[in-house]
């Protein structure tokens, strides 16, 4: 009775169903030692993981947004990570990169691709919010500056990451769920 009862209240959305929090395998720091984005701390509200890799030039034109973003939800406990899920980025292409970019953020090297698989992105730039349970609340682009590969817009009319915070801050649902990025392909990387 109780279980039915419970059940009923999270179906509702009343009370939130408890997520266990997943340990990925192979995700580790710049120095190899394992790291967990997927795990929240009670102090943080969240974490936003941004896809990316050392020479995809789409990606590389959205480290000043990233940056920016990161430094504007910081002190609500947005933590953001720079995730390199290519195998071929090594850690000094990668301590390279983050020079050069000025990504000056937590990094993960997902050398299994949990990360990927876990969070469903397909492509670089693509990021995915994670919750403070752990689950994925929103996967996709950043913005709509890209409408295609190789076709963009001066600016973009649509601001998906910056939405989705706010409204996970808010406590609303988070909406659209998913939207579709452009750029790098992560299966053709990942080979």
């Amino acid at each position: 009775m109780l279980f039915q009862a419970l059940s009923g209240l999270i179906v509702a959305g009343l009370v939130s169903a408890a997520v266990p929090v997943v340990e990925p395998q192979g995700v580790v720091d710049l120095d190899g030692r394992p790291v967990n984005p997927l795990r929240v701390p009670a102090e943080a509200r969240a974490h936003v993981l941004v896809f990316t890799t050392t020479d995809c030039p789409i990606s590389n034109r959205y480290a000043p947004e990233i940056t920016r973003l990161a430094a504007a939800y910081a002190a609500r406990g947005v933590r953001f990570w720079v995730v390199y899920p290519v195998p071929g980025d090594t850690p000094e292409k990668i301590r390279a990169h983050v020079t050069q970019f000025g990504l000056d953020l937590p990094v993960a090297r997902d050398t299994r691709a949990a990360l990927v698989k876990y969070s469903g992105v397909s492509v670089t730039p693509e990021v995915a919010v994670i919750d403070g349970r752990g689950a994925v609340a929103y996967r996709g682009r950043v913005d709509d500056r890209y409408v295609d590969f190789g076709v963009d817009r001066p600016a973009p009319t649509v601001r998906d990451l910056d939405q989705a915070l706010t409204h996970l801050l808010a406590g609303k649902p988070v909406e659209p769920k998913t939207t579709r990025a452009v750029g790098c392909i992560l299966s053709d990387l990942l080979k």
